[in-house]
């Protein structure tokens, strides 16, 4: 009767071990693939990141060529006024100030 007691003690502590070794074995593969998937992830990350990065910069760039073409404008808006005026001097100066010109030159004139 001891000898199968001892057997049965053996038997469990052999299916005991077996059984931690197969949820050992589980666990590592558990944590290899959670590894990969962290190692995935990173990439990703790393790779928005970049893409952020030059997204940023091309609006920066965006940007920059906005303010430098309203400068642009306003430069040539400011000259055309100018030029504007300057006619309007040259021609109220002249003798030919005292002739009633076409609405339509009139209408340019005031833009």
């Amino acid at each position: 009767m001891f000898s199968r007691f001892e057997t049965a003690i053996k038997l469990t502590a052999l299916c005991l071990i077996l059984g931690l070794c197969g949820w050992t074995w589980f666990q590592s593969q558990k944590i290899s693939s959670l590894k990969a998937e962290n190692q995935a992830q990173a990439q990703t990350i790393q790779q928005q990141e970049n893409a952020n990065k030059s997204l940023s910069l091309a609006l920066q760039q965006e940007r920059d060529a906005v303010i430098e073409q309203q400068e642009r404008n306003d430069e040539i808006e400011r000259i055309a006024t100018e030029n504007a005026e300057s006619v309007k001097t040259i021609i109220k100066t002249q003798p030919c100030a005292h002739t009633r010109l076409p609405q339509s030159v009139l209408d340019r004139l005031y833009k």
